[in-house]
């Protein structure tokens, strides 16, 4: 059995020897001329497959500016600016009809033969008026007495005239002596305008019965001249009667 797998190596080896045997022999040449050897570029190393994270801040993206329109003609792009500021425009309000009234004329005082009605001054340059009691009228000597008066008072354009009016009643109703003081203050203010003393410096003030403590004659009207007030914006202390 042996011999046997022995002869068939022998038949499977023998060609392979016998062309090794035929091959001529391969000589190897080494060449020590280091400047015969072709230059070539330095190795470099491989790439690393890791991502290398840059340090460097990535740039936001330039955002182109439009192109500015042409200026069309007769049109400017820079803005004109006045040498000085404009005048405030005055609105004028519509005009409307104002029907205009002629004043109220005085009323006509008549004398009454029989009152018993007199004037006192009061210094240092006003006038008292006596009346009869439950009486708003007057005697000829009493009207010419207040117009007198009024003449001279008339020129004093800055002094105003206030009139305070008494009246006294049995009883104890209010209304009555005040409308009784009221009728004598209008009475007076009558005589005062008709002898040149304007409307807009009388005053009247219908005071009524007349206070406890008060020990002037009870019928009475003074006439009590003042010197206008110096103006005030203040509504409340504008040019009123005391």
């Amino acid at each position: 059995m042996k011999n046997r797998s022995a002869f068939l190596s022998s038949l499977l080896f023998a060609p392979v020897l016998a062309g090794l045997a035929a091959a001529p022999a391969v000589q190897a040449q080494v060449s020590t001329n280091l400047d015969a050897l072709p230059s070539a570029p330095p190795a470099q190393k491989a790439a690393h497959p890791s991502v290398q994270h840059s340090h460097v801040a990535a740039q936001p993206p330039h955002e182109s500016t439009p192109p500015t329109p042409p200026t069309p003609p007769g049109y400017t792009r820079v803005p004109s600016i006045p040498a000085e500021a404009p005048k405030p425009v005055a609105i004028t309000p519509p005009e409307f009809p104002v029907v205009l009234h002629p004043p109220v004329p005085a009323a006509d005082v008549q004398p009454d033969k029989n009152s018993h009605s007199r004037t006192e001054q009061l210094p240092p340059n006003g006038l008292r008026v006596l009346f009869d009691t439950n009486s708003t009228t007057l005697n000829a000597a009493t009207i010419e007495a207040i117009r007198h008066y009024a003449t001279g008072m008339a020129p004093e354009s800055e002094t105003r005239l206030v009139l305070r009016s008494y009246a006294t009643l049995p009883g104890n109703d209010v209304s009555m002596p005040r409308r009784l003081s009221l009728s004598r203050a209008l009475a007076v203010r009558s005589l005062l305008v008709q002898s040149g003393v304007a409307t807009t410096r009388i005053y009247p003030i219908a005071q009524g019965r007349p206070d406890s403590t008060d020990t002037a004659p009870a019928d009475r009207l003074d006439i009590l001249p003042e010197a206008n007030p110096a103006p005030s914006d203040d509504s409340e202390k504008g040019n009123t009667a005391p």
